[in-house]
């Protein structure tokens, strides 16, 4: 199974299905009619334009190499599903624990399976103290709410 076909067309039928959605939104009662749908639309033709030139250039480089099967095994896959893993994770954590230890739980755990277990250290305080400051930026400089964590009272 080649990922990328199958990504070029999931992402070219979203595409296709935001641009179809978009055309039944309301006209906005004040002011430009259609701008409720200048948005959505341009990001659903760009979906579109964007998946048919990934499918045009993986069916070109499949031509090239005879069948492609070869190089359709992705080495980079676990990497992908764990990387899925750790954000359906982070989701379900996140309103729990709270922006700052989940945010430091999945980018310690993404940076362990990028940076490896021998720069914990590293990982360790880059995924700490981002997760603090981003927090303080967003919470308490810009006033966006994020959700606290119950033992972080800043």
């Amino acid at each position: 199974m080649n990922m990328t076909l199958v990504s070029g067309t999931v992402s070219l039928i979203i595409g296709i299905i935001v641009t179809w959605m978009t055309l039944a939104l309301p006209e906005a009662s004040i002011g430009l009619p259609n701008a409720p749908k200048a948005f959505p639309g341009g990001l659903g033709i760009l979906m579109i334009f964007c998946s048919v030139v990934l499918l045009a250039r993986e069916f070109v480089r499949l031509k090239n190499e005879g069948t492609g099967e070869a190089a359709s095994r992705n080495p980079h896959l676990p990497k992908i599903a764990f990387t899925c893993l750790f954000g359906v994770a982070y989701a379900l954590l996140f309103n729990r624990i709270g922006y700052v230890l989940s945010t430091f739980l999945f980018l310690e755990a993404e940076l362990w399976l990028f940076n490896g277990r021998e720069n914990w250290k590293v990982n360790t305080i880059v995924a700490l103290v981002f997760s603090v400051c981003i927090y303080l930026l967003f919470a308490k400089a810009l006033g966006v709410y994020l959700p606290m964590t119950p033992i972080i009272w800043f």
